[in-house]
């Protein structure tokens, strides 16, 4: 009982404690719709606030309404001032609010009664009533001029307000939360005052007491407030526009507008005559922002003109306006051509757009035009929601501001005040002037910003000169200031606001700069934006472990890319199939500021779509650059490994780590000749004819003496003049700068270096940086790509070449390990290759050469390049190139001479372990490279002595690296072979280009093995991971080495020549798939000339590239018609070189189950076909047939063409034929396996070639009388070896 009566009395409790609480939130919503709530808490809080408050407030009005006022003075008046602006000691008081909780979810409703009555002082206590101050606002309205002028005060006192206004919150889920706040009236607010225009506080008279006066001037007031914020009229507060720090009238790009000329051009009068057309350019029809020059009488004018428009929002129209000049009347309008800007949003560029003249409704001509549309370049936003800053560029938008100036010397007026105002200059020439304020030596400007395109940031000025504003007499300049844009963006990052004016006793001026980059290409002269780099990162990749697998079969396929504000700008080969890659590969990216970060990325490659992320880490540049006392770069070579965790986006836990080190080397300050000549002309062109003043009288008298020769030309004269400035004030801007200049660098000029084209082989490592100036390419749609040494992926793409005649005017850059061997390739592309695919080649046109000997020749120079195509196409581009040395000792396993092809000849071997019951073996060697097998020998049966006198090349990527072996093996018919021993070999030893003979000992139970080794150093282009090949630099088949002097000049590799230095002639042959040219510049011819005119022409030597048979595998390039190798090495012109093609069938796939393969192999010469080899018939269930052993070798020359034949063997007969298909050998020494295509199956095989005179061996004439030296050896410049 005790139990229920407790459970009966707590349940009653809370059934009449919940049935309270939901009766009084019923009865509380009610009240909100029907009753107002007391706000009296606001009140007694405004009670002890106001009178801290007040003070700041009318302070902060009177500033803000003055400046308003002293820009709209009339013009019969000499001031406006607000002297005084009192709210008074009582503060406003909020009456009730009243709040709608049934509006919309999003939306909150409130309608706030308040009042202002600082007369009612029936709530006033005595101490209030005591200290009691009145509401008073005084004007002063100055009539006359300087010192002969009166002020008058107007005053307006004892003014009450009071109203009931209505409050709507937009809410939003996004920061800040709040969309919008609307505000409105509900009615007429209740407005009372006292104003006394004439009199002052003694004399004045309300003119309220004027009959009719009163109402008048509060209908005026309702009437100008009633569509602004009366209901249901809204006065809108965009919250969070206001607070996305992106306001409306900020620049999101620049437009590029090509005008080349408009047809059939009509004026309305038909007595008018031919037109003189020009044509303006802007937006809605507003303010020109630029103008053609005017053509004369000429309906189908050609004006080919480009401007340049900062637009900021792609709702507007771009208009062009085409007038007819007239020298005495007003221009007359002869039509408007519209263009909408939303176009450019979805794609940037258009060209040749025609469009349509309209004038009343009639169509009166059409304009040809370009538009290229430039986006302000935006650091991306990173998962943390910080911003990265954006890219380095010397092109971009500034925005200039001159908020205000103090302490203007006011002795230069009569009456001690000023009448201030500001003109903005950019490089000597003026773009915008400020309103002009009245009788302040301490102005503030509300207008004083303007965005301006700077194409060359490094040589840009702003200028600022503050005038005094005279009706009559010209105005004094009261100070000014000049500083270079690069020198102010250092000093808004110090935080430095505040210029003291040059050339005035006092005053200082408040200066800020906002600057935006944009990369401009292909439409303007100069850089394009391009900056010059003050270092390089070294980023070597070791490894990562544990990477997050996003495959549904099998592994990631991962690689590293290198970001640089979201562009990438290296990024290593891929391994696929691997969580645990060992890239092992060492990245250099330029650095153009400390401000700088790099985003190391770890990628997964995918044949479809896109790639995905792995994860990500940051690396600041800050961290590694720091700047000398001297104000150099210091150099961080600390290469200290870290660690780093990978990141992805919206994911906390990290996945993977990233191993890698990272250092930063900076460059020397070389001086670069175009950059003084372009300041030596500067200051020789200094403008010395227009003055920049109100009256503009210099402008006018040079319009008055060109009238006198020709109308037309006189105007476009006076246009080409306006807004510069004359030589004195030019002069006095560039004294003040002097000046300033050490209060703004702080240290001391960084001496240059002067580079001349005999002294670069002296900087080993460097930046070379390559100007692509234009191109007249055979074909169109296509890329430009420079690629240096042995990089997997170009240094340099550039944007497409639309048409055949292209201006790109684009700067690029790369990295240079060693100059003195490094090697360069031009190459024109159909398609970008992102993937790395060394089987797919969309090269059309290519050109390759010693990076030493191009860069001597076209340093500061101007040079064309003639590239030759298929079919004999020729290009010819024109580029400039510039050199920076960087301060740093290369890292030896960087060195060429720790990469290149190693060359083995298996002598023979002796005491080997029996193995088989007879007391011999049947041995064999396998060499494996870094756990991959590059080379089995022959079998030698029943023998412990074997000879097997057999030679192979393989590429090796780093001699330090390497994990070379030798596996001796027993063979046994049917049986797993048996292991005999094995033996390292160290690379390390070997010296460049000297043959070395070597007896290892292997590890097994005795025996020793001979072999003979020879490293020839190259360049070995890494590709992707998965298969046992390496890829050459310049051409489609794997495995070849570019860059080694092995023959003489320009030999490579046992036979590859292209792309291994320049020559006179090249290769060229038969095209049955896309090719491109493999021709070289002869240095030689390429002429000198002034280096600072017009582009050097090169004569055209370069040959078309041999085109090859395409097969999924390799590409094949047949001589013909030209120099050979042996030509090359001063053998007979015209014939192919003669050595030993080796053979090995590998496999066949692809045909049916129960046919019996045979390969036949047949040499094709003229005479007919000679079949060289055929293979064992072998029969596979599985559809895929082996061989072991089937190599043969023929002697032959390097472009002879074979023929493989399949065939179903039969016991008697001939057999079926299953297909054939004709095939070129691999040329170089160290081979390279190849897919034939032979009916509905395909036949695997490996194939190279020996030339003849592989064994001699000479130096190329590049070294001092010796081949390069080794890292490990010591200098000899006598060494050379020969057979």
């Amino acid at each position: 009982m005790a139990i229920c009566g407790t459970y009966y009395r707590t349940s009653i409790r809370r059934v009449r404690r919940n049935f309270r609480d939901d009766v009084n939130r019923e009865m509380a919503k009610s009240r909100l719709e029907t009753d107002t709530e007391s706000l009296e808490w606001i009140n007694s809080f405004l009670v002890k606030f106001w009178p801290i408050y007040a003070p700041v407030l009318c302070d902060t009005i009177i500033n803000s309404v003055d400046q308003v006022l002293s820009t709209s003075t009339p013009a019969f008046l000499d001031s406006l001032c607000m002297k005084t602006f009192i709210l008074g000691s009582k503060p406003p008081r909020m009456e009730h609010v009243k709040t709608y909780p049934k509006a919309e979810d999003d939306t909150v409703l409130m309608d706030w009664k308040f009042s202002f009555t600082p007369n009612d002082t029936m709530d006033l206590t005595a101490r209030q009533l005591k200290t009691k101050i009145n509401p008073k606002v005084v004007l002063e309205v100055r009539i006359g001029k300087a010192m002969i002028s009166k002020g008058l005060d107007v005053i307006v006192e004892n003014f009450a307000f009071s109203g009931l206004m209505r409050v709507k919150v937009k809410l939003q889920i996004p920061f800040p939360h709040i969309e919008k706040v609307e505000i409105c009236f509900l009615g007429r607010p209740d407005i009372d005052y006292v104003c006394k225009p004439l009199g002052g506080d003694t004399l004045g008279f309300d003119i309220n007491f004027v009959p009719g006066l009163e109402s008048f001037i509060k209908e005026q007031i309702h009437g100008n407030l009633q569509p602004m914020m009366y209901e249901p009229n809204v006065f809108p507060i965009e919250i969070a526009k206001m607070l996305a720090g992106n306001p409306v009238d900020q620049a999101i790009g620049v437009l590029a507008v090509t005008i080349h000329g408009a047809q059939g051009l009509k004026n309305s009068d038909k007595f008018a005559g031919t037109p003189d057309p020009y044509a303006t350019v802007s937006l809605d029809s507003r303010t020109p922002l630029g103008k053609t020059k005017i053509i004369k009488e000429n309906a189908n004018p050609r004006w080919n003109e480009t401007m340049y428009i900062i637009i900021t929002s792609f709702t507007n129209a771009l208009t062009f306006q085409l007038y007819d000049y007239n020298e005495y009347r007003k221009d007359k309008e002869l039509g408007t051509a519209t263009f909408a800007l939303d176009q450019v949003e979805q794609v940037a560029e258009h060209e040749n757009l025609q469009l349509e003249v309209m004038a009343n409704g009639k169509a009166r001509g059409v304009v040809q035009a370009d538009v290229r549309f430039f986006p302000v370049l935006e650091g991306t936003k990173l998962a943390d929601g910080t911003l990265e800053p954006p890219p380095e560029s010397n092109a971009g938008i500034a925005r200039f501001t001159v908020e205000q100036a103090k302490d203007l010397d006011g002795t230069k007026s009569l009456i001690g005040q000023l009448n201030p105002y500001a003109v903005l200059l950019l490089n000597g020439k003026e773009v915008h002037v400020t309103h002009k304020l009245k009788r302040t030596n301490n102005p503030i400007w509300d207008n004083g910003s303007k965005e301006v395109l700077i194409t060359d940031r490094k040589a840009a000025r702003l200028g600022l000169v503050i005038k005094d504003n005279r009706d009559i007499a010209g105005d004094p300049i009261l100070g000014t200031y000049q500083i270079k844009v690069d020198d102010m963006i250092q000093m808004m990052d110090k935080g430095q606001e505040w210029y003291h004016l040059a050339g005035a006793k006092t005053g200082r001026a408040k200066l800020t700069l906002q600057w935006k980059p944009v990369a401009l290409k292909g439409v303007m002269g100069g850089s394009g934006g391009y900056v010059k780099p003050i270092g390089v990162m070294r980023l070597h990749f070791q490894n990562a472990r544990d990477l997050r697998n996003v495959e549904t079969m099998g592994k990631s396929d991962p690689y590293v890319r290198v970001l640089l504000s979201s562009i990438e700008k290296g990024r290593t080969v891929t391994f696929q199939n691997n969580l645990n890659p060992d890239w092992d590969e060492v990245i250099y990216v330029p650095l153009h500021s400390p401000r700088e970060k790099l985003t190391l990325e770890v990628m997964d490659q995918e044949n479809l779509g896109k790639d995905r992320s792995l994860g990500h880490t940051e690396l600041s540049a800050a961290e590694y650059i720091q700047e000398a006392e001297s104000g150099e770069y210091a150099a961080h070579d600390q290469k200290r490994l870290m660690s780093e965790p990978l990141r992805i986006k919206g994911r906390a836990t990290p996945k993977g780590r990233l191993n890698f080190s990272a250092a930063f080397y900076p460059t020397l300050n070389v001086a670069d000749p175009e950059e003084e000549a372009d300041e030596e002309q500067t200051a020789k062109d200094m403008p010395e004819k227009l003055l920049l003043d109100g009256s503009r009288k210099s402008i006018d008298n040079v319009s008055r003496k060109s009238t006198e020769r020709d109308p037309v030309q006189a105007a476009n004269e006076k246009q080409d003049q306006l807004g510069k400035i004359d030589s004195k004030l030019a002069k006095q801007l560039a004294n003040g700068e002097k000046e300033q200049e050490e209060g703004i660098v702080g240290s001391r000029p960084i001496p240059k270096l002067h580079l001349r084209p005999e002294e670069l082989v002296q900087y080993e490592s460097g930046l070379i940086i390559f100007k692509l100036v234009e191109g007249n390419l055979a074909y169109s749609n296509v890329y430009i790509e420079v690629l240096m040494d042995d990089m997997a992926f170009p240094s340099f793409i550039s944007s497409k070449a639309r048409s055949r005649h292209t201006q790109f005017n684009e700067t690029g850059e790369a990295f240079v390990r060693e100059l003195d061997v490094s090697k360069i390739t031009l190459r024109i592309k159909e398609k970008q290759d992102k993937k790395g695919d060394e089987h797919v080649d969309h090269t059309i046109a290519k050109l390759a050469g010693n990076t030493l000997d191009t860069l001597q020749r076209c340093l500061y120079k101007p040079t064309e390049l003639v590239l030759k195509g298929s079919e004999g196409a020729m290009s010819r581009i024109t580029v400039s190139l510039k050199y920076l040395p960087v301060k740093m000792q290369l890292d030896p396993s960087e060195s060429i001479n720790n990469m290149g092809n190693i060359r083995v000849d298996v002598l023979d071997a002796a005491d080997l372990p029996a193995a088989d019951r007879n007391g011999f073996s049947d041995p064999y060697c396998k060499f494996e490279l870094d756990g991959k097998e590059v080379y089995k020998t022959k079998i030698q049966k029943k023998t412990l002595h074997p000879a097997w006198n057999e030679s192979f090349e393989c590429p090796v990527k780093s001699r330090t690296a390497a994990d070379f072996k030798v596996k001796v093996m027993d063979w046994d018919f049917g049986d797993k072979a048996d292991f005999l021993g094995e033996a390292a070999i160290n690379l390390e030893l070997l010296d460049p280009f000297q043959p070395q003979e070597i007896t290892l000992g292997l590890d097994g139970k005795s025996g020793v093995i001979r072999l003979r080794l020879l490293f020839k150093p190259g360049y070995v282009t890494r590709s992707r991971q998965g298969s046992s090949t390496f890829s050459g630099t310049f051409a489609a088949t794997p495995g070849k080495i570019v860059g080694a002097p092995v023959k003489g000049v320009g030999m490579v590799g046992g036979g590859v020549v292209k792309g291994a230095s320049f020559l006179r002639h090249g290769f060229k042959g038969k095209k049955t798939s896309p090719g491109g040219s493999d021709g070289f510049v002869e240095p030689e011819e390429l002429t000198n000339g002034d280096p600072m005119g017009t582009p050097q022409r090169a004569a055209p030597s370069i040959d078309e590239i041999p085109s090859t048979p395409q097969t999924p595998l390799h590409g094949r390039s047949r001589s013909f018609d030209a120099a050979s190798i042996a030509s090359a090495m001063g053998g007979t012109p015209g014939k192919a070189e003669a050595g030993t093609a080796s053979f090995t069938i590998l496999s066949a796939s692809g045909y049916p189950f129960s046919a019996n393969v045979r390969v036949h192999i047949k040499q094709i010469s003229p005479k007919g076909a000679k079949d060289v080899h055929k293979t064992k018939a072998i029969k596979s269930p599985s559809g895929v047939v082996q061989w072991e052993h089937e190599t043969f070798r023929v002697n032959c020359k390097a472009d002879t063409q074979f023929q493989v034949q399949v065939r179903d063997h039969a016991m008697f007969g001939s057999g079926d034929d299953l297909g054939e298909a004709l095939f070129f050998m691999d040329d170089s020494a160290m081979g390279g396996e190849k897919v034939v295509k032979a009916g509905n199956g395909s036949i695997m095989l490996r194939t190279s070639f020996q030339p003849m005179d592989a064994g001699a061996i000479r130096s190329s004439p590049k070294a001092a009388g010796g081949a390069r030296r080794s890292f490990l050896s010591k200098k000899d410049p006598s060494h050379r070896v020969v057979n």
